[in-house]
């Protein structure tokens, strides 16, 4: 009897049944020995990989057209659909994923539920945290922790769905009871190509073999055409807008830079607070009630819910090193939307100067770099700080010369219009440039680190190659450091 799916050879046990994929290099039929070898009781490939299978390898095979869209509603089978026995609830989107995930999982434990996670910095089964290798698992790998879940006593599950994970199928045998988009701007298009590409891969969630409902936002071009294509697909749509002009059903409505706001729709007006600064995450607490509101929780359920403490791992996560000390905050902004939506949340509270770092990941879509420069010029800081984030194979000078790029630019317009430009560095590594922020601020200053956010390593050198690096960690690194040169009492760490 099959129990399960895998499409890794080294990873067949007994009663497995192994998927021989076309891969970036090879196909996987060339190790489909291995895998029967190790206990696998059937192979599931393609025509090419049955002329490279050849002579019967003793199990049975089956050959498809597409063995990647298949794998997924295959494993789901063979694990006994677990998905169908959880609530589930996926988010996908730019940026605010793992905010909202976060924001859904912390509400529907304080509602009285028992939700797993998948989500970019962590994965949670049971009660029992662990950091995450991806965003969302291969098919395999999905259906492996969605059961795990159920057998730890889960009762929903709460996910980000990242738009490498639609296009590749690993979602697919998986039905949501409610998904949401949040946005859609410049990023991975290394990996899709364009922008319609991009918004394709996103649009597969919102299908009737997907979900029964979801939740839009119409802020951009993209949230409206998305709402309109899942209408005309048969998927339920409630739609969110932070301008009252915008046609949606719901509505943000409340001061800018406040936490408290109110959300006025259908249901009457709901008095929110978020528990996260900016105004990107009143609309991701938004999300997260109409979400809940979705699945039939009153709406003054679903208000007490969010109104409570949430703490996203690297996500405008605050480093208290005491008195005496800047605010530092770590945040995984890494486009130019997120950096000016994380920019904007802080200068609102900072009496002082804004410091701000800018930089751009390496073998990653070489054309948002001079962008990002020049997001952190518009972001209103008061300094910027252009250093690195993980170079990956790529020269890190030349990643950093095309966000000074986008710098220039950017200064050179805000001079021509006569408007105030900020102090710019550049900081040849990224743990020259905390030093150097810490060095250079003080108790009524921000300095916010962007771009990597939970990350535990810094990918630098030959493909593969990383080292430990952690924002938070070198952050109280330099600050004890520094108090020892100036002989002033360590931070709080």
């Amino acid at each position: 009897m099959v129990h399960r799916a895998v499409e890794e050879h080294r990873e067949a046990i007994p009663g497995d049944l192994f998927v021989a994929l076309q891969g970036v290099r090879e196909h996987g039929a060339r190790y489909a020995g291995s895998a029967v070898g190790a206990g696998a009781v059937g192979v599931l490939t393609d025509v090419r990989g049955a002329q490279i299978l050849g002579q019967a390898p003793g199990v049975p095979v089956v050959v498809v057209d597409d063995p990647r869209a298949a794998l997924g509603p295959v494993a789901a089978r063979l694990q006994g659909d677990p998905a169908a026995q959880l609530t589930m609830l996926g988010v996908t989107g730019t940026n605010g994923k793992t905010t909202t995930a976060y924001l859904l999982e912390a509400a529907l434990i304080r509602l009285g539920r028992r939700p797993g996670l998948l989500s970019t910095p962590e994965t949670v089964v049971g009660e029992q945290r662990r950091p995450s290798a991806v965003t969302t698992p291969s098919a395999p790998q999905l259906q492996q922790l969605l059961t795990d879940m159920r057998e730890a006593g889960n009762d929903a599950c709460v996910m980000e769905v990242s738009s490498h994970a639609l296009d590749q199928h690993r979602v697919d045998g998986v039905h949501y009871d409610v998904v949401a988009f949040t946005n859609l701007s410049h990023e991975h298009l290394d990996y899709h190509g364009d922008m319609d590409s991009y918004f394709a891969a996103k649009a597969r969630l919102f299908t009737s073999g997907f979900t029964s409902r979801a939740v839009v936002v119409v802020d951009d071009d993209h949230g409206r055409r998305l709402r309109d294509l899942a209408g005309r697909r048969g998927v339920p749509v409630v739609s969110l807008a932070n301008d009252p002009v915008l046609d949606a059903q719901w509505h943000l409505e409340g001061e800018p830079g406040q936490d408290r706001f109110c959300l006025r729709g259908p249901a009457g007006v709901l008095r929110m607070r978020t528990a996260l600064p900016g105004e990107h995450n009143r609309t991701n607490t938004a999300v997260a009630a109409l979400m809940l509101l979705e699945l039939g929780i009153p709406p003054e359920e679903v208000t007490d819910a969010l109104d409570g403490p949430v703490s996203v791992p690297g996500r405008m996560e605050y480093i208290a090193l005491g008195p005496g000390w800047p605010t530092v905050i770590v945040d995984f902004a890494h486009t130019p939307e997120a950096l000016l939506a994380s920019a904007a949340a802080l200068r609102t509270r900072t009496p002082g100067r804004l410091v701000v770092t800018a930089s751009s990941g390496g073998d990653r879509d070489p054309t948002k770099r001079e962008p990002a420069g020049t997001a952190a010029v518009e972001s209103g800081a008061d300094v910027v700080l252009v250093t690195d984030d993980n170079p990956r194979t790529e020269d890190p000078a030349a990643i950093r010369a095309a966000v000074v790029r986008g710098v220039r630019q950017a200064v050179a317009a805000r001079r021509s219009a006569g408007l105030p430009v900020p102090e710019v560095h550049e900081l040849a590594t990224r743990r020259e440039a905390i030093r150097f922020a810490l060095q250079t601020t003080g108790p009524h200053d921000t300095v916010v680190l962007n771009g990597r956010g939970h990350e535990q390593w810094m990918e630098i050198g030959p493909q593969g190659s990383r080292v430990p690096f952690v924002d938070r960690d070198e952050v109280r690194t330099a600050a004890t450091a520094i108090a020892q040169d100036r002989n002033v009492p360590p931070p709080r760490c």
